[in-house]
């Protein structure tokens, strides 16, 4: 497997902030809610590293948004 051009705790870190900051959702940090977010951001390295040409903040941002919605 070629390295990710972010690890997968850069894009649990961009996920964190991009729910909590940027979208400002109230967010309670649940070991349920722990494993779906990584869970989410090894999805996220997964495709980046399969896909070149993927933008990583909107590939993120795409990904996240049903977990947004559902919380």
């Amino acid at each position: 497997m070629p390295n990710s051009r972010l690890s997968r705790a850069e894009i649990l870190s961009f996920l964190l902030n991009h729910i909590v900051v940027e979208k400002a959702h109230k967010f309670e940090m649940s070991q349920f809610n722990l494993f779906q977010l990584t869970n989410l951001a090894t999805e996220a390295e997964n495709r980046l590293n399969q896909e070149e040409n993927l933008i990583p903040h909107e590939l993120i941002e795409e990904i996240a948004g049903p977990f947004i919605e559902s919380i």
